[in-house]
């Protein structure tokens, strides 16, 4: 699925959540139908979730239990992109091309792998290092779909 492909267009996908609040009017969550489940990770078992936002595919989240050998994922994802920078949180690493991003969360009690356009990182609600490199090396900034303009730096204008 390419990133930008229209909501709705995906027969496969089965709506997976959503919140409530002013987010969830402009970010929808989709996960596999059951049937078409069967993706894996460097031979782990994963089960995914594509974001849509304002119509459009940003990105996909991987939740993978601690009991998974979710270190063979990072170790996949290293001999294919090269080392990680570390993020700015203990067990955070990522990958950041210039209109995608790899974010891999060793947090507790689960470990989430994004894989995801820049686009995604609106949906952050912390202010990561790849969103703060983006800002700072790619000129990336925070659209104003949904949530509030989030981080600005002094004299930093949102996208419209």
């Amino acid at each position: 699925m390419a990133f930008g492909a229209a909501e709705g267009t995906i027969p496969y996908l089965l709506p997976r959540f959503s919140g409530t609040g002013k987010r969830w009017k402009t970010s929808r969550v989709y996960g596999l139908l059951p049937q078409t489940d069967t993706v894996t990770l460097a031979g782990q078992p994963v089960h995914p979730e594509f974001w849509f936002r304002g119509g459009k595919f940003i990105g996909v989240t991987y939740r993978l239990r601690k009991e998974q050998k979710t270190r063979l994922i990072l170790q996949d994802l290293t001999r294919r992109y090269g080392p990680p920078k570390p993020g700015n949180v203990a067990g955070m690493w990522y990958w950041l091309g210039q209109r995608t991003y790899i974010l891999y969360e060793d947090a507790l009690p689960d470990v989430s792998l994004h894989i995801a356009s820049l686009d995604m990182l609106n949906e952050q609600v912390i202010e990561t290092a790849v969103r703060q490199e983006a800002r700072l090396q790619l000129g990336w900034q925070p659209d104003s779909l949904g949530l509030p303009r989030q981080f600005l730096l002094p004299g930093e204008k949102t996208k419209k």
